[in-house]
């Protein structure tokens, strides 16, 4: 009995550390250059206030991203509003553009961000998330 108890627990806590490892893995974006990569959206009235800041580790970085404001329809997909094309920046990227939320419901914006360095080349996607 103490056998299957120990066998028990000892699996037990195996199940534990490999389930966290893989939550980790989802949550925590990983790409070589060290981005730092932040959307925002806040909605007011009929304006949708779309950022992104985009500072990579080095200064020389060349940064290219393609914003999309995006709604949800009823079948829980989104669909692009507005797209913002070839942001581009080195070094650094700021983009703030307004677009138009005209329709109650739920928004976002969709930033597709390259970051080519010594390091290599990135692709990143991030999210950010509000409501009408």
């Amino acid at each position: 009995m103490r056998n299957k108890r120990f066998l028990f627990v000892l699996l037990l806590c195996l199940a534990m550390a490999f389930s966290s490892v893989a939550v980790a893995s989802e949550i925590m974006p990983f790409w070589n250059s060290n981005a730092k990569c932040v959307p925002n959206l806040v909605i007011s009235g009929n304006n949708a206030y779309c950022t992104l800041n985009v500072d990579p580790a080095s200064s020389s970085d060349k940064i290219t991203a393609n914003i999309s404001l995006q709604k949800q329809n009823s079948r829980g997909n989104y669909t692009t509003q507005q797209s913002w094309t070839n942001q581009t920046g080195t070094g650094k990227l700021r983009f703030s553009a307004t677009g138009s939320a005209s329709d109650s419901g739920s928004y976002r914006i969709k930033c597709d961000v390259v970051v080519n360095g010594s390091g290599g080349t990135d692709n990143i996607t991030v999210y950010a998330y509000d409501n009408k």
